[in-house]
């Protein structure tokens, strides 16, 4: 993709240097999540700014790759802030940073926070996974995982 000085001209214009955290904020459209677009000169395309952002002081982004946020910020297309990777490197980056839906953030959630920790607290009581499934009307395997950390485990990891 050839970038003109025109179109680096317009990117230019369209994004502002926030002081505290060093983001450069797209003030142009957006994507309904936050993202920064920039429509490709003489064409009907859109493309993230961010991705422009990147070609334009970095170079080419490989084949099949992505541009990711040090920052997480959506809307910030300071070149210092993104890096290039692949989607499971996009997708392991977000549940690092506890941006993924997990626990009651996530919709088909059937147990509370709360609700939780008091399992916990059965099973350390010694109470069977069997009988506890039955309090919470859940499945013995969904109690099971919770005892090992493999769901709610951001509850586990603070008792």
């Amino acid at each position: 993709m050839t970038i003109s000085q025109e179109w680096i001209r317009r990117f230019d214009a369209k994004w502002e240097k926030d002081a505290a955290t060093e983001c450069w904020l797209w003030t142009g459209a957006k994507h309904v999540k936050g993202y920064g677009e920039i429509k490709i000169p003489k064409t009907r395309k859109q493309i993230p700014a961010h991705r422009l952002s990147y070609l334009i002081h970095c170079g080419p982004i490989p084949a099949g790759k992505c541009v990711l946020h040090k920052c997480d910020t959506p809307g910030c297309v300071n070149p210092k802030h993104l890096f290039v990777g692949t989607k499971l490197d996009n997708a392991l980056d977000m549940v690092k940073k506890m941006r993924h839906c997990y626990g009651e953030r996530q919709g088909g959630h059937k147990l509370t926070e709360q609700e939780v920790l008091d399992i916990h607290k059965l099973l350390k009581l010694g109470m069977k996974q069997k009988d506890i499934a039955g309090m919470f009307k859940v499945g013995e395997m969904l109690i099971s995982r919770i005892k090992r950390g493999h769901r709610w485990r951001h509850i586990f990891e603070k008792i």
